[in-house]
């Protein structure tokens, strides 16, 4: 998906979580790599402001292997010009940290663990990033598409481009490390607490709210490219594919996300869960334990 980007060198931080058994030695089975989408960073997979929604301990108490990451433009990994990043650009990224899980080449201390097979886990348009790093790249084992649907934004969240689009078209705002091009997807703290932790709790929801962030301008325009070129595409992806959408997101509809699975002609083993109840924030709600079974329970048929 051709977009345009900076070209520049950056370094992306993350963390690794996962049973200690499993990360014993030089190499393991295998690790997921998840994306974040807008509006969160890494936070939103290792929220431990609360107990039970910290989801990359969770998974490791199931036994899985995560890697947790602040993708570029967040929290604490390089922060370009926003409006030189893009969905293309995120991918390459992510083709990147594929590669270097695979070979253990991500620690600058050295002695990183080397996994044998990798799952990309995208939530949002960190959803979007998978599906265009899997057809690009084809070097991923399994792929999980989170609240995302290619054609399905909903009517709110078209509409919401008036506000994030003016800003962007005006030069945006700046990051936290003072890049041009920023802003906010939802127009509102109140808004974005009714898209993202409308059934929160309300110790979860005060302390995930000021953690709201800006999104890279570039990312949020080129998705519109992404969702036209996506169902050219999908087919050649061979690999298992997760599709898990909440009854109750806003973001994306879910009557059009029911038909997302039909894009991956290529792909014999295709699974479309739609979580009963579940908005667009899947982790900090109580039935993000449900989405952790769901999503353990599709890992481990899978071999990871």
């Amino acid at each position: 998906m051709p977009c345009g980007t900076d070209g520049g060198t950056y370094t992306v931080h993350g963390h690794l979580t996962g049973p200690a058994d499993a990360l014993a030695g030089d190499t393991a089975a295998s690790a997921s790599l998840y994306l974040h989408g807008l509006e969160v960073s890494e936070w939103f997979w290792r929220f431990g402001d609360v107990p039970g929604y910290d989801h990359a301990r969770e998974m490791a108490e199931r036994g899985h292997v995560s890697v947790t990451i602040d993708r570029l433009g967040y929290g604490a990994s390089g922060q370009p010009q926003g409006t030189l990043s893009c969905v293309g650009g995120q991918a390459t990224i992510a083709h990147r940290i594929v590669q270097d899980l695979r070979s253990g080449n991500y620690s600058a201390d050295g002695g990183a663990v080397a996994f044998q097979r990798v799952a990309l886990l995208g939530h949002s348009l960190g959803g979007a990033i998978t599906q265009v790093e899997a057809y690009s790249f084809g070097d991923v084992d399994a792929i999980g598409v989170l609240s995302y649907s290619d054609l399905a934004l909903t009517l709110e969240q078209l509409a919401g481009t008036l506000s994030w689009g003016s800003t962007c078209l005006t030069g945006g705002q700046r990051s936290s490390a003072g890049a041009a091009g920023y802003s906010y997807l939802t127009p509102s703290v109140e808004a974005f607490q009714q898209d993202f932790l409308a059934q929160s709790p309300p110790d979860v929801r005060a302390a995930a709210t000021p953690l709201r962030a800006l999104n890279p301008c570039g990312d949020m325009a080129s998705l519109t490219e992404a969702t036209l070129i996506d169902p050219l595409r999908l087919g050649a992806i061979t690999v298992p594919v997760l599709i898990l959408t909440g009854t109750r997101d806003r973001v994306f509809d879910v009557n059009r996300a029911r038909f997302q699975g039909n894009l991956y002609t290529g792909s014999a083993d295709v699974t479309t869960v739609i979580l009963d109840g579940a908005t667009h924030g899947l982790t900090m709600e109580p039935t993000a334990a449900r989405f952790r079974d769901d999503l353990h329970s599709w890992l481990g048929a899978r071999g990871f």
